[in-house]
């Protein structure tokens, strides 16, 4: 980048303004005095110095503005070519280059400016590790001064209170050096003074000088001698005229008198055209105060808001995304939050606020929709945080405390249909009464509770207990009643690996049952009734006999008695039974387990 020369420093000759005027003093003897010229109004001021910053930091810019607010002006430079037109078109006194936004190599950068401007002071803002590399253009005047970021605008007013002072001395410096020894005198002595110096200026002197050299020479003709060698006629005319002394001191006094009076009213005029100036100045800087602050106020309002747009397409991003209130510095929450205290009244920062409380009654209705009380709270508690509407926030409160009420009765409707359960368990009413067995219960549980966490467990039990039941027939030999048992269960649905050993258990007793009918010869007797012998087929003397098959139990007792043959039929049939049925036998044993066994016998009757 190439910089364009900066201007020559001002001189006292740019700033002065010319309001003196030469005065002609008139006296008897016309004697006249010129008076030098008039110094420009005490009041008089130089125009605001300007700072030049080269920065898109808006805190940093904020806060230069802020701490040159009553002593210059500020303006902003977002590029290098923007930062060297600024620095040419407004006589720049001060720069502030903001590290970050300089061109690289910075060195190089600071050096062509201090190079194109040698009388432009320098600031340089930058991270605190960056100081120490330029410490040696600090230490030959390259750099003014080197401004931790991020800089406070109490330590930047520091410095800008610095630069200016540092800045004003270099130009009344030059200034002085471009004045006349002459003049350069005057302006120490009365040029420079304060507004309110009680001292007259010097035109004023000036006038008082002039009059008293006329007074001067008034005496000196008073006092000549007259001239000897004048004619006698001239001698006579001489003797008879009045003194001409006495009028040119009378004259010279009049003169003095019209001087003194001339000078004090142009005195009054003076000061009162001064105080008016003065006061017109002070209105002046006042108004600059004002508009300056106005113009500080905006800029800062200004970089607030762009900075408050950029976190409020962050918060529609993380909305979009679902992102409410996680991670807590990259959610919407955070850079809603973030806009609000930038541009609170902004009409889109407004908008995404607005967007993010509905999002979060959005979430807290789905919690609800899917019975998550526990969601649901949540929810509503970032709503208070984020301070809803009480209108709001009451009707949800309500909304979450009806389904806490309800779940809390369902709770309980659950846990006392697993109590219901396990009782039906212990007595041992599994799949029976209908509507007050075990399997009614766990049935109505799974209706009411489908993913309830104890149906798996309740299943298990059942099956188990049903399993255990089918054994214990089996153990009395009362296959059929396993065999029913069974198959109700595997009808009601409760087949499982509980019930499918208990199925082959009762498969291996009936196999084992079927086939084995043995005579009742292999048995052992504890009391063999023998049968009566029918009155009639004796009166008669029928002979005869009748095969029956029975039922050994594991007691001993003589059941299921079934007639195979009978020879004749319907003579010895009901006599053998009845015999039979008194008959008791030492039980079966098989593998050391007493089992029911089948027993055949012949009973023969004969006269």
């Amino acid at each position: 980048m190439k910089l364009r020369a900066a201007p020559s420093a001002p001189t006292a000759a740019e700033h002065a303004v010319e309001n003196g005027r030469t005065r002609a003093l008139a006296s008897s003897s016309q004697v006249a005095a010129r008076a030098s010229e008039a110094p420009p109004p005490t009041g008089a001021t130089r125009a605001s110095p300007v700072i030049v910053a080269l920065s898109e930091d808006p805190n940093l810019l904020e806060a230069l503005t802020l701490a040159a607010i009553d002593q210059a002006a500020v303006v902003t430079s977002p590029s290098a070519d923007r930062f060297a037109d600024q620095l040419v078109a407004n006589a720049a006194a001060v720069a502030l280059i903001d590290a970050a936004a300089a061109p690289a190599p910075l060195d190089a950068f600071i050096a062509t400016v201090h190079q194109q401007f040698p009388q432009l002071l320098l600031l340089l803002a930058g991270p605190a590790s960056l100081q120490n590399q330029f410490a040696a253009q600090i230490a030959d005047g390259t750099l003014f001064r080197f401004a931790h970021k991020p800089a406070s605008a109490q330590r930047l007013k520091l410095f800008v209170d610095a630069a200016l002072l540092r800045r004003q001395t270099l130009v009344d410096q030059a200034t002085l050096a471009s004045l006349p020894a002459g003049n350069a005198a005057v302006g120490s002595t009365g040029q420079n003074r304060p507004p309110g110096s009680s001292r007259r200026p010097l035109w004023i002197v000036a006038s008082i000088f002039a009059a008293l050299i006329v007074a001067a020479l008034g005496a000196v003709l008073w006092r000549r001698p007259p001239i000897r060698s004048a004619p006698t006629s001239l001698r006579a005319a001489t003797t008879t005229a009045p003194r001409p002394s006495a009028s040119a001191a009378a004259a010279a006094q009049t003169a003095q008198a019209a001087q003194a009076a001339e000078a004090e009213r142009d005195a009054i005029d003076r000061a009162a055209a001064e105080r008016a100036e003065r006061d017109r100045l002070s209105g002046e800087s006042e108004a600059r105060k004002a508009a300056l602050a106005e113009q500080a106020k905006r800029t800062a309002i200004a970089a607030r808001v762009e900075q408050a747009h950029v976190y409020v397409q962050l918060a529609q991003k993380r909305l979009a995304s679902g992102a409410l209130l996680e991670p807590g510095d990259d959610s919407a929450h955070a850079y809603v939050q973030a806009a609000i205290s930038l541009a609170p009244d902004d009409a889109d920062v407004h908008a995404v606020a607005v967007a993010f409380g509905q999002a979060l009654i959005a979430r807290f209705r789905a919690a609800m929709a899917g019975g998550e009380a526990e969601a649901a709270g949540r929810w509503l508690q970032a709503c208070r945080d984020y301070r809803i509407n009480d209108a709001t926030l009451e009707q949800l409160s309500t909304q979450l405390d009806t389904l806490q009420r309800a779940q809390t009765a369902h709770a309980e409707e659950l846990l006392a249909l697993q109590r219901d359960f396990n009782q039906h368990l212990a007595q041992g009413q599994l799949l029976e009464p209908g509507d007050e067995s075990a399997l009614a219960t766990y049935l109505r549980l799974k209706a009411v509770d489908p993913d309830n966490a104890a149906l798996p467990m309740m299943l298990h039990a059942l099956r188990s207990a049903l399993a255990d039941d089918v054994q214990a027939r089996i153990a009395r030999n009362d296959l059929d009643g396993a065999e029913q048992r069974l198959h109700s269960a595997l009808a009601d649905g409760l087949d499982g690996e509980e019930l499918v050993s208990a199925a082959a258990a009762l498969e291996r007793a009936q196999a084992a049952a079927a086939p084995q009918v043995i005579p009742e010869a292999q048995l052992q007797r504890q009391r063999f009734v023998q049968p009566v012998y029918p009155p009639a087929a004796l009166a008669q003397g029928l002979s005869g006999s009748v095969e029956l098959e029975f039922t050994v139990t594991p007691a001993g007792e003589v059941t299921d008695i079934q007639v195979q043959t009978a020879e004749p039929r319907g003579v010895f049939e009901h006599a053998a039974i009845a015999a039979l049925s008194q008959s008791r036998y030492h039980p079966v044993e098989r593998d050391g387990v007493v089992v029911a066994q089948r027993v055949r016998i012949r009973l023969r009757f004969k006269p």
